[in-house]
């Protein structure tokens, strides 16, 4: 960027000889006779001025240069339009405008006199927002001015001093020549927030643009670097991703994501999908209140506007830098476009690989970089291939240089020594992000202490003709350099690196969770290594289900079973494959996997147990009970003897749900009960936290579904608390248990005959308060969000108010049909809850009109002897009884069978069985006193208010 060292400084006194650094350029004879005066009528009013008259535009930036701003209190710059077309003018307003960002408001230290009456040529935008003084300097006017200065000097109590030393998280870049009107430009961008007045935008976003190659990552880390005092809070890159399609880039995204959280910030994310884990994020970087730069470093091409919306943080302290070679507009994103090297900016790397560059040396790059549009690769790829050569530098040293960059990367390459050259074949072999030094030297056999410094010597001058870059100690070749590089690979190096990769992961397991860097290589290796396919692929398909990713985990696992069975395929990845179709919802698919791993075990109890179990849980979602019941392994209640202790808990766990589903939620609870009091017991690790809070969530269910409402708000809570309380509130089981315990609550209170109105309205606000988080989050389409809307609005009829439970759950029920259909469980409780609303309006044949229609898909769906389905049941017993619709029998026969069954399912002192009991008195009430109001009053409808 500039070309002093910004940490020059470092360890060096800093003496206050300074009160104003001028910034000025002599392009501009007219101002420069003005700042001639204003020095002269500061230095009259007794400040301390540097001024320097010397300097030329290609002149090296001298120490005393930099002294003399580190001396300063100001820095006072004469912004006329010439101004940021001047390269040491602008270094030397870089780099005062960094030293005030450490003092506060860097428009109290850097001050701006604009002559003209336009402001567009002025940055960064605390500059142009602050207007330190606009119009002519004329001689009636330079009294105020020197005023304001002195004023300013005075309130400075120190010069800008020295840069801080580097910090973590923030890497010194590689070196970098000019682009100042686009460094402030990105910093404007960033800003813009906090200036309303200055942009059109208000988001701090900024959209770095441009050819592959062009500098676009490198503008991102130098902003990154040079401002690092201005983000305390940390600033956090991620990628490059511009190798993967489109398609695949939020799973990409979100596996960095949750390596980023967990190695970078110390967060547990196992489990968290990607929005929860955006939103755990966030809500870190909003607690801590201090300012975050986010890079995300080359995004795939032609992304869509809504995808960038899931890649940024919606936290006010996060500003965050974007970089894609994609020209498209559509984003809602300030766009700072890079393109080559101005042919000066040309000059200056010229010069800083074959000083020093006469006036007609600089012509001759001049007129090369123009033929190369000022690529940055070639004109380093001319002045490394020149800098040896005698004499000055002419048109004919450069006429057969390659113009274009693939070939100038290639002549580059030729003139390497071969331990680097076959050091770049590596990394063209894996993906272009950082891969450890350690597998490049084990894949070229100098994996040995004297050997390897001949790798880090290449790794040397690699480094310093831009073809390689150190990121954290590890190393990083650009996609140019790697595609130019990868035509020329064989499959044995390709088949070796996939190899080398695979021991260093079967050595170290964690490797793969720490570094999503290793499972990019392991994905591209994977495309190009037949012979190695499946077994890259595993770890992969491994890291994006332990994530919470099933969509991008079944990809992997597809891409896994097309290979075929003449490799290493076998019963794991089937079964693997199941697994993850299962929570997709894809049963069918995983019915028939699991039929396959099923098959191919045979003679294997162990395996035999796992696949049979897992195509009956497939089957069970299905909803196909009796196909189910055939196949599951354990239906006589015996477990293989092999089991380990999760493999055990899992199946018992499993077992409980399938007689959930199928109507015996007692025996489900009988099961859980001494499996809870044996897992409190349990050592930490994935029995504990894993095996654990799903034991408990399918026993509050369990306890829900039996009445006992109170158990299940308690287990639920129970759940959630351990969650929150080991720093994973954003887990979605914990989710899941909020949602639950709001549920039991209500559920507490609508089936109490004597409940608390109080209680009543305490869980209607728990769960509109849920709802419009869920709906903030998630949007009001998804499910969890739906679940949640029709709690709320269900919640109403405990509160006696039917006529808006009805006009809500209408609006829901909209809703639900667009995203979930009518053949989903929700669907049909929605359509209960306005049968209930109709029923506490006294409306009884509208009720019976709701509730018919929705038996047959309850049992279809449910069950017969599930809890709802004989809930409608009752309730359509009393609607036919108090609307006198239809023969007494029916409604005494649904009576008497929802009675026998919620005595069966859930036991005779629960509270939906005392509500039975009641409806087979109310059934067979005498008409008259059926159409008494006071009795309905009193039997059925909610209170208001104290009973």
């Amino acid at each position: 960027m500039a070309d002093a060292d910004p940490r020059a400084l470092d360890g060096a006194r800093v003496s206050d000889r300074y009160d104003v650094f001028i910034c000025f350029t002599r392009a501009d004879p007219e101002g420069a006779a003005r700042v001639e005066r204003i020095d002269e009528a500061l230095r009259d009013a007794g400040l301390r001025v540097f001024r320097d008259t010397r300097i030329d535009e290609f002149d090296p930036i001298t120490q005393g240069l930099v002294d003399a701003i580190a001396s300063s209190r100001l820095l006072l710059a004469y912004y006329s339009p010439v101004l940021p077309t001047r390269y040491a003018c602008q270094w030397e307003l870089t780099a005062a405008f960094i030293a005030a960002h450490r003092h506060g408001d860097p428009a109290d230290r850097v001050l701006a006199v604009n002559p003209g009456a336009d402001c567009s040529h002025i940055m960064p935008v605390e500059l142009a927002d602050a207007k330190f003084f606009q119009g002519p300097v004329t001689e009636d006017r330079l009294e105020s001015l020197v005023r304001r200065v002195r004023d300013k000097a005075e309130a400075a109590k120190a010069p800008f001093g020295m840069p801080s030393p580097d910090t973590g998280g923030v890497r010194r870049p590689a070196r970098m020549v000019g682009r100042y009107p686009q460094l402030w430009a990105l910093h404007s961008a960033l800003h813009r927030a906090d200036y309303p007045g200055a942009t059109a935008y208000r988001r701090p976003l900024a959209l770095v643009r441009g050819l592959s190659g062009v500098g676009k990552t490198l503008l991102g880390e130098q902003y990154a670097y040079l401002f690092r005092d201005a983000f305390p809070g940390g600033t956090f890159q991620l990628g490059p991703f511009g190798h993967h399609d489109p398609g695949d880039f939020l799973s990409q995204y979100h596996l960095a994501l949750a390596n980023l959280a967990s190695t970078r910030l110390g967060l547990d994310v196992s489990g968290l999908d990607h929005e929860r884990l955006r939103q755990l994020l966030a809500e870190r970087f909003t607690d801590a209140g201090q300012r975050v730069l986010w890079l995300v470093d080359d995004v795939p091409p032609d992304l869509p506007p809504a995808v960038l919306e899931q890649m940024l943080l919606p936290s006010g302290p996060v500003r965050t830098i974007v970089t894609t070679r994609s020209s498209q507009t559509t984003w809602d994103a300030q766009a700072i476009d890079l393109h080559g090297l101005t042919t000066d900016e040309g000059c200056r790397l010229f010069a800083d690989l074959r000083p020093p560059l006469t006036d007609d040396e600089r012509g001759v790059v001049r007129r090369f970089a123009e033929r190369c549009d000022g690529h940055p690769f070639a004109l380093r790829a001319a002045a490394h291939a020149t800098r040896q050569l005698p004499g000055p530098l002419t048109d004919g040293d450069l006429r057969d240089r390659p113009d274009t960059v693939p070939s100038a990367i290639a002549a580059d390459i030729e003139t390497l020594d071969p331990v680097a050259r076959n050091l770049l074949r590596v990394a063209a072999a894996l993906a272009p992000v950082p891969f450890p030094p350690e597998l490049a030297a084990r894949v070229l056999d100098l994996d040995s202490p004297g050997l390897r410094s001949i790798l880090t010597q290449a790794a040397d001058s690699l480094a310093g003709r831009s073809l390689l870059t150190v990121v954290e100690g590890h190393w990083r070749v650009h996609a140019l350099v790697s595609t130019v590089v990868g035509k020329t690979l064989d499959t044995r190096l390709i088949d070796r690196a996939a190899e080398v990769l695979l021991d260093h992961l079967d050595r170290d397991p964690t490797a793969a969770d720490r570094r999503d860097f290793l499972l990019q290589h392991a994905q591209d290796l994977a495309d190009r290594s037949e012979r190695h396919r499946v077994r890259l692929l595993r770890p992969v398909a491994a890291a994006f289900e332990l994530r919470g990713d099933m969509t991008a985990a079944g990809e992997i696992h597809a891409a896994i079973l097309a290979v075929g069975p003449q490799d290493d395929l076998h019963i794991e990845d089937l079964l693997g494959t199941a697994r993850v179709e299962v929570a997709c919802g894809l049963y069918e698919e995983a019915t028939d996997h699991a039929r396959t791993a099923l098959r191919l075990a045979a003679g294997d109890p162990r395996a035999e147990f796992r696949a049979g179990q897992l195509a009956a849980e497939a089957l069970d979602c299905a909803g196909r009970y009796a196909e189910a019941d055939q196949i599951r392994p354990d239906a006589g209640g015996v477990l293989p003897d092999d089991l380990d202790d999760e493999q055990r808990l899992r199946a018992l766990i499993s077992r409980a749900v399938a007689q959930r589903r199928r109507g015996h939620p007692k025996d489900a609870v009988a099961l859980l009960e001494p499996l809870v009091i044996e897992l409190r017991a349990a050592p930490p690790g994935v029995i504990r936290s894993e095996v654990a809070p799903l034991t408990k969530l399918e026993l509050a269910r369990g306890y829900q579904l039996v009445g006992q409402a109170r158990k299940a708000r308690a287990m639920a809570e129970e759940v959630a608390t351990d969650y929150r309380t080991s720093g994973r509130s954003r887990h979605a089981r914990c989710t899941e248990a909020e949602l639950l315990r709001a549920e039991a609550t209500l559920t507490l209170d609508f089936t109490e005959l004597k409940a608390d109105p109080q209680a009543w309205r305490d869980s209607a606000t728990t769960m509109r308060e849920l709802r419009r988080r869920y709906e903030r989050e998630y949007g009001t389409g998804n499910a969890l969000a739906l679940t949640a809307a029709v709690q709320s609005e269900r919640a109403l009829l405990a509160l006696g108010e039917p006529e808006q439970a009805l006009a809500g759950l209408a609006a829901v029920e909209q809703a639900l049909v667009r995203s979930l259909g009518t053949d989903h469980p929700l669907y049909l409780r929605v359509r209960h809850g306005m049968g209930l609303a109709h029923g506490q309006l006294r409306e009884f044949s509208r009720q019976v009109d709701l509730l018919e229609p929705i038996l047959a898909p309850q049992i279809s769906l449910l069950g017969r002897r599930h809890p709802e389905t004989v809930e409608s049941h009752l309730d359509l017993a009393i609607a036919l009884a108090m609307s006198g619709r239809g023969p007494r029998q029916r409604a005494n026969s649904l009576a008497d069978a929802a009675a026998r069954d919620f005595h069966s399912i859930i036991g005779p002192g629960a509270d939906l069985s005392w509500k039975a009991k009641v409806a087979q008195i109310v059934v067979r009430a005498p008409e008259p006193l059926l159409q008494s109001f006071f009795f309905f009053e009193k039997m059925f409808r909610p209170k208001k208010g104290k009973d």
